[in-house]
């Protein structure tokens, strides 16, 4: 049967109740004694310190046997004892102790002696202890009232201990339940009385939550992304394919033959790029630098351009720098033709321009820019999840922002002690 959070509560009181029940016993037993013991030690002691006084009478002429008080007697001639405590008699010299059982009442007795003036005396003094020790019933009041504190502490130590224990796995219910019922997008909390660590648990819960949701955004955003742009060259092979079956002049067919290669490596660049992705998750090292090179920023210019034309739209290229860059051709292709699609689609006219420089790549159009939904960490678009992830892989990082024109999109390149 699996533990539950509910029935460790009722475990831990359960334990918790008998160690107090435990510790409750042992007070009630040890106050007892203790009681009896001081009483007995009192009644010794009062026979200790009149013994002189005792001795003083007896010197000055007293008979035995002496009245001390209502319930001490001395004697200073073992023939004046009474017959039932003739025995006393014979115990040994310093006897100070409580006979029980061995006279028809309990009694004290002090067994001394002392020199006369002609002989040694014995001194004996016998106290009635039934007269100067509490009695039954004075014993069960005490009792009583031992008892009843011990309960009530117990039953207050019960109460902090189940307060405590619940307080403690309050919490962990708490977590399990919106566990149990989470959606997806709901925040896991506890109790502000909580302790510090379960608010940084529910902290890390929540960020791992986000990082989950993150990545099946980006997944699906992948799969959705992935059918688009394979379908595509799949279409142009396809169809040129079947135009071949056709007769037709060479011309005709070379051109056909023209289009499924180039399909055909567009679907290779495009497999590439994504398996980069792959490689990521692999644990696999990050590849070595290369110069980006001008004839490749004008090749991937030249692929967007029948889109730009549609649109009357003109994409010029300012290369400032020649910087070193860790993604490779397919890459850099899939992301700069996100970022072209993108702003063309966002652009009715005007014209598109991509800059490079030292610190990075940026695309400016001059479309109607980003509404307030649209501005969120991963810009705006399907092709700009695919931006993101693929910036993560190569430690760059991806901005988009409203310019006074239009839309600014920028890769930054890494700060040359974060590259790799």
């Amino acid at each position: 049967m699996r533990k539950t959070a509910k029935s460790m509560t009722r475990k831990l009181s359960f334990y918790f109740g008998s160690i107090a029940l435990l510790v409750a016993a042992i007070l009630y037993i040890l106050s007892i004694i203790i009681l009896y013991w001081v009483e007995d030690e009192l009644n010794r002691r009062t026979l200790e310190q009149i013994a002189p006084s005792a001795q003083t009478a007896f010197e000055q002429g007293a008979m035995s046997p002496l009245v001390l008080s209502t319930t001490i007697v001395a004697y200073n001639d073992p023939d004046t004892l009474p017959k039932e405590y003739q025995t006393i008699a014979d115990l040994p010299i310093g006897f100070l102790d409580e006979l029980h059982d061995t006279f028809k009442e309990d009694i004290f007795i002090y067994r001394s002696q002392y020199d006369g003036t002609k002989a040694t005396h014995p001194l004996i003094l016998v106290m009635d202890a039934e007269k100067v020790e509490l009695s039954r019933d004075e014993w069960n009041n005490i009792s009583l009232v031992i008892l009843a504190v011990t309960l009530m502490l117990f039953a207050l130590f019960g109460f902090a201990i189940t307060m405590l224990t619940r307080r403690l796995i309050a919490p962990i219910r708490a977590i399990s339940e919106q566990l149990e019922g989470s959606e997806g997008n709901q925040s896991f909390q506890v109790s502000k009385d909580a302790t510090q660590e379960f608010h940084a648990l529910t902290a890390s819960l929540n960020h791992y939550q986000q990082q989950i949701a993150q990545l099946i955004r980006r997944e699906q955003a992948f799969s959705r992304y992935a059918s688009h742009e394979l379908r595509t060259p799949l279409t142009i092979i396809q169809g040129a394919s079947r135009l071949l079956e056709q007769e037709g002049n060479p011309e005709f067919q070379q051109r056909q033959r023209g289009r499924i290669a180039k399909a055909a490596s567009n679907m290779q660049q495009i497999i590439d790029a994504l398996l980069s992705l792959v490689k990521q998750e692999k644990g696999l090292s990050s590849p070595e630098l290369r110069p980006l090179q001008e004839k490749e920023l004008r090749q991937i210019l030249a692929e967007v351009a029948p889109l730009a034309s549609q649109k009357q739209i003109q994409l010029t290229l300012q290369l400032d720098a020649s910087p070193q860059i860790a993604p490779s051709e397919p890459v850099l292709r899939m992301l700069l033709i996100n970022l072209l699609n993108n702003a063309i689609n966002a652009s009715d006219s005007g014209h598109i321009s991509i800059s490079v420089d030292e610190k990075g790549i940026s695309v400016q159009d001059q479309g109607h820019g980003m509404s307030s939904s649209d501005t969120r960490p991963h810009g705006h678009g399907l092709g700009l999840e695919i931006v993101e992830a693929l910036c993560q892989r190569y430690q760059w990082r991806f901005s988009l922002n409203n310019s006074d024109t239009g839309c600014i999109a920028r890769l930054h390149f890494p700060a040359p002690t974060d590259a790799r």
